[in-house]
């Protein structure tokens, strides 16, 4: 990646400030962490809210069966990056391909674009997934980078419900086929006797 300076306030700084003005001054007490939270869903429709009902589903579909689209108490997340990937399965349902975004061949895939809502608020406005291959991302340093890094980080405060909405663009429906939603950052997570 290309370094950029963007913002002076740290993602760390972002989650406590965030976490005060809600009245949640404990989070800086919390340990530090880098959060990674995913989730995985069939592309049908025209629609894909990515995190709502999490919780049905296992891993390795998601790894947020646990919490479902709402952090635990303690916990918070400032999103700093945000990535797609095509994951397709064979007739048993078995994976036996993972596809970055950057080599994906469907058109409408690359025509969709990305919102996210934090307690029912949009917080991040549609993001057009074209920007993010690297013939257009601008923080990509090569020609697989088909991460979009933040310029501002977005906090998810614990117990707030999120959700990161994928309108599809015009793609043509494969079988066996599922778009995967990874968001990445610094974090918080509760540590209640000490922090390492």
């Amino acid at each position: 990646m290309k370094s950029f300076v963007t913002n002076r306030v740290t993602p760390q700084a972002k989650i406590v400030n965030t976490n005060n003005r809600f009245g949640n001054n404990g989070i800086k007490k919390m340990q530090g962490s880098t959060v990674i939270l995913y989730d995985t869903l069939p592309l049908t429709g025209s629609e894909l809210r990515f995190f709502e009902g999490a919780q049905s589903r296992n891993f390795p579909e998601t790894n947020c069966n646990d919490i479902g689209n709402r952090l635990a108490v303690g916990s918070s997340m400032a999103i700093e990056s945000i990535n797609l990937s095509i994951v397709t399965k064979d007739a048993d349902g078995k994976v036996i391909a993972i596809t970055p975004l950057s080599n994906a061949t469907d058109v409408g895939i690359l025509q969709s674009e990305i919102k996210i809502t934090v307690a029912n608020t949009e917080v991040v406005k549609k993001i057009p997934v074209l920007e993010w291959i690297p013939d257009f991302n601008v923080m990509a340093d090569n020609q697989l980078c088909a991460t979009y890094e933040f310029s501002t980080q977005v906090v998810l405060p614990p117990l707030l419900e999120f959700i990161v909405s994928c309108r599809l663009g015009d793609y043509t429906a494969v079988e066996n086929t599922s778009l995967r939603l990874t968001i990445a950052g610094a974090g918080a997570i509760i540590a209640p006797q000490r922090t390492f």
